[in-house]
Parts: structure tokens; sequence; C-alpha cells
């Protein structure tokens, strides 16, 4: 099965007693270059696609495909259950942008309380991460990693990583309201940081600058930010 979520090529594998498959594949940071080859072949030859409208578009799909929506978690919850609970023995495919291993599927897959973690395999490919660290030629293991999808309580280690000083990378969840909080809790509004967007898309684009600049500005979703 695969699954859209994050910005990483991975793949897990659900085996069941029945015998089918479910994979769970990342789809790097979104272009089509950056996803692995044994990604590409396994959705190739599953008999049922799930993800993301935008995931869905980077692969040949022989198969049933099945396009999800806002409400992602809960037509994924529902999808597995009645998969399984019918013995349903197609090769499923979930489709999952980013790292399902960080801010992506592997921990909403798991958090089912119908599903095993000895049930799954991962094979990891490219996060956004690690792009965005290519992109600065910078080296990821100098910097504090934080995601802030659904993480409301790391915008505190945020805070505190930053007046400590600690460079860090992090995936933002609504990029003016986090900066604005910085700001508001002491951090100065001349501290430089770069935000990267869409990348790997051709529409990629990053910029520096002090964050009272780039507050002001307007971003999409798919954003890294970087704060040395």
């Amino acid at each position: 099965m695969w699954v859209t979520y994050g910005l990483i090529v991975i793949y897990c594998k659900i085996n069941t007693e029945d015998g089918n498959m479910i994979y769970i594949v990342g789809i790097g940071p979104g272009n089509r270059n950056y996803i692995t080859i044994e990604a590409l072949n396994t959705v190739k030859n599953s008999e049922v696609v799930i993800g993301s409208k935008r995931a869905l578009k980077n692969f040949e799909i022989n198969g049933e495909v099945i396009e999800l929506t806002k409400n992602l978690k809960l037509e994924l919850y529902n999808f597995l259950k009645e998969h399984l609970k019918t013995g349903n023995k197609k090769n499923v495919s979930i489709l999952s942008t980013g790292d399902p291993c960080f801010s992506g599927l592997l921990k909403t897959v798991l958090d089912f309380d119908f599903i095993k973690k000895e049930d799954i395999e991962v094979i990891s490919g490219i996060s956004s991460i690690q792009y965005a660290a290519s992109k600065l030629k910078i080296s990821s293991e100098d910097y504090r990693i934080l995601t802030l999808h659904g993480k409301e309580e790391n915008l505190k280690k945020l805070l505190e990583c930053v007046k400590n000083k600690e460079k860090v990378i992090f995936l933002p969840n609504n990029i003016k309201r986090e900066l604005g909080y910085l700001i508001n809790n002491g951090v100065s509004k001349d501290i430089t940081a770069t935000i990267l967007e869409n990348l790997s898309y051709d529409n990629e684009k990053i910029v520096t600058g002090p964050i009272c600049n780039l507050i002001n500005e307007n971003y999409s979703y798919l954003l890294v930010c970087v704060i040395n």
C-alpha cells in the first residue's frame, strides 16, 4: 500500500495471515526524479494504490486508484480495517509524501489498533530534510530537527532551541504564526532564517532573511525552515 504524507520515499510492508501485502511508500520531496526504483516498481505491481492527487500523478498505476482527501487518517483507517477484515488478498500501496518515519504515515499506521509493529517493514528514501540540507550544503547532524506537523508541543521546543542558539531545521505547520510566536516570546526579530518552499518542484524557492521580513511573505504548505 502507498501513502502520501511528508517529504521522503519510504515503503512499509504489512504481511497478513491471508497473504495480502500492504506497502507504505513515501514519494520523496515531490519530484518523480527522487522516487526510488523500488517504490516505482512496488506501486506499478500493486492492485490498489492509495494516496493524494499530488502523489498519485507521479506513478504508473495498473490497479485501482483511491484518492485521499483532507480526512486522510480516517479514510486510511476505514480502508485498512475493511481490507483486513474481509481477507482481501490484493496488494495495496499507500503513498506518503515525506519520510514515513519522520512526520509521516508510519506513526499513523502504527497507531491503528489492528496493526502490529512486527507486521511492518520500512524502506526509506529521500526526505525533505535531507533535500533541504543538500541544497544549503549543510550537515544535518549539526542541527536539531523538529516537526510542527500536528505537534503543537514542539513549538515550545523550537523556542527553547532558538533562545539557546542551537541550529534548527524544522517542518512548519503555519510558518507565519510560528515565526510570530518566536518574536512575541523574546527572539530577536532580526535573527536570520532560511525558508525552502516546494522543494524539488519547478517552482522551488529558497529565501533567506531576518524573520521580521520573512513573516510578511506568503507561502505554500510545503516548507522546510532552517535557523542558524
